[in-house]
């Protein structure tokens, strides 16, 4: 087994509660974000994302099999931060082998 920590990466911060809690974690994974209120521009978040294990999104986001390809292999878990997730291709990410984590109606 890895003793390498995973690594997130984050596509802008988040509300101050969330933000707090993620950078507590900086002894169990590590953590790139965007730094920034503002979205992520595509050609940025592709640029950050080879390599990740997780990516916490948002709306504004695109996930799909360009995005996928893109960060490769080891991601294993897309999270967004919204209550639907219609920018995520659920088959895309399906196929990659990756699961969904969104806030629920």
């Amino acid at each position: 087994m890895s003793s390498e920590k995973p690594t997130i990466f984050v596509t802008r911060r988040l509300p101050s509660q969330a933000q707090k809690r993620l950078e507590s974690l900086g002894d169990k994974v590590i953590v790139r974000q965007h730094d920034s209120i503002n979205s992520i521009g595509r050609q940025e978040l592709l640029d950050n994302i080879k390599g990740i294990d997780g990516l916490i999104c948002l709306l504004s986001e695109k996930i799909d099999q360009e995005l996928l390809q893109t960060a490769g292999p080891r991601l294993k878990v897309v999270s967004t931060v919204s209550v639907g997730y219609d920018h995520v291709d659920k088959a895309a990410l399906k196929a990659h082998g990756a699961k969904l984590g969104y806030t629920p109606d």
